[in-house]
């Protein structure tokens, strides 16, 4: 029996919408596949190029770590003398636990910042090279890397930039590919290191340190007596929101730090 007009119909339609799915399904396929054999190319490129960078920003980061952790004993000396002699200063009791209000809290940070960039200053003018308003490490690697009878060589060539702020730094580091003397591709990845409050100390009040604090003004929540423990906020710096960017656009960024 032959079929109805309206079967033959509904079938060729369906044939033809299967037909047009396969057709967009390999389009996709297709389109998917460019996209990620251009990414995977770029990725090859500049994959080393990227983790060196990062490499030079966590060096400067190493640096400064280093040169706080040397002093810290000496900044939290100036800081507290320094914090004596304020103008403002109320103490809370949270928990049993003697602590600095919220303001008194933000003076002694600001304080703990300002002396401490001292330090830091001389320690990367000691282990940096001065470049206007900011600090640079120029570095290099070459690698040569044997595959049978040939020779694989590169050559990178790195410059890492530190801008200091009122109270952070941002650091970045540009680096190039290098085949003889001719400069191949280049990578920037850019990273602010900022303070970050990591814990408390104890610092145990004295008669003479409450007399200086009383004749300044500090308000305490009760009558303060010898021995009493306050706990300070202790500070340390982080690096954070590493980036990558084009080098024309991380020049544009450096610009807006003045450095």
């Amino acid at each position: 029996m032959p079929a109805s007009k309206s079967r033959v119909g509904s079938a060729y339609i369906s044939v033809l919408a299967i037909t047009m799915l396969i057709v967009m399904l390999a389009a996709v396929v297709l389109s998917v596949t460019t996209v990620s054999r251009r990414l995977t190319a770029r990725y090859t490129t500049y994959v080393g190029l990227y983790d060196l960078a990062v490499a030079g920003n966590e060096q400067a980061f190493f640096l400064l770590r280093q040169a706080l952790e040397a002093n810290k004993d000496n900044i939290n000396s100036r800081t507290w003398h320094r914090f004596l002699i304020g103008d403002y200063i109320v103490f809370d009791i949270v928990d049993e636990r003697l602590i600095l209000s919220p303001f008194s809290r933000g003076e002694l940070r600001r304080i703990f910042i300002e002396e401490a960039m001292i330090d830091l200053r001389a320690s990367m003018d000691a282990n940096f090279t001065r470049h206007f308003f900011a600090y640079q490490l120029v570095w290099g690697l070459d690698a040569n890397i044997n595959a049978g009878e040939r020779t694989i060589s590169d050559s990178y060539r790195a410059v890492t930039t530190v801008c200091i702020g009122i109270d952070s730094f941002r650091v970045d580091t540009v680096i190039h590919r290098y085949e003889g003397i001719d400069i191949r591709v280049g990578a920037a990845v850019e990273a602010s290191i900022n303070w970050t409050h990591i814990g408390d100390r104890e610092t145990v009040l004295d008669a003479y340190t409450i007399y200086m604090l009383e004749m300044g003004g500090a308000e305490f929540p009760g009558v303060p007596y010898g021995g009493m423990i306050l706990f300070l906020d202790e500070f340390m710096l982080e690096m954070v929101e590493s980036l990558r960017l084009d080098i024309e656009e991380n020049q544009r960024r450096r610009g807006a730090w003045g450095c």
